[in-house]
């Protein structure tokens, strides 16, 4: 399996009819006004905001009979801090040529101002390996 792309974005949908997937208001930066006195302390603001990380995969050649995808996404504060992991996992329908994977969020953890980075890796035997990493430039007003 490999990665193709990834994007963040405030909602998608699919087409029932068509599989086409619509992506809206792709996610880079954001302005969010925040009760915290403190912006930069170590404590952790959570803003209740849905969002999607979409990636695409393309099925290897030898990857055609039923498989696992294995995926992990950290969430990464602008000090390097791990805010959150997700670990998930999708099985793919024998003969697929591609994959889209989404997962939605309902929060965003934040702690200060600063480049935000979701780091998606695959699974590739028995260890994850970074194949994403998206940033999102946050300003806490």
């Amino acid at each position: 399996m490999n990665h193709i792309w990834s994007i963040l974005c405030q909602s998608s949908s699919i087409d029932e009819e068509t599989k086409l997937l619509s992506i809206f208001n792709c996610l880079e930066q954001g302005e969010i006004t925040t009760q915290k006195k403190n912006a930069g302390s170590n404590d952790k603001v959570v803003i209740p905001t849905p969002f999607e990380l979409i990636s695409f995969w393309a099925v290897d050649e030898g990857d055609k009979k039923n498989s696992r995808l294995e995926i992990k996404i950290e969430i990464i504060d602008p000090n390097n801090v791990l805010l959150n992991s997700i670990d998930n996992s999708f099985d793919i329908k024998e003969k697929s040529l591609r994959f889209r994977s989404r997962i939605k969020f309902q929060e965003l953890t934040l702690t200060e101002n600063g480049r935000y980075y979701f780091k998606v890796s695959q699974k590739y035997q028995s260890e994850f390996k970074i194949v994403a990493s998206l940033p999102l430039d946050i300003k806490l007003l």
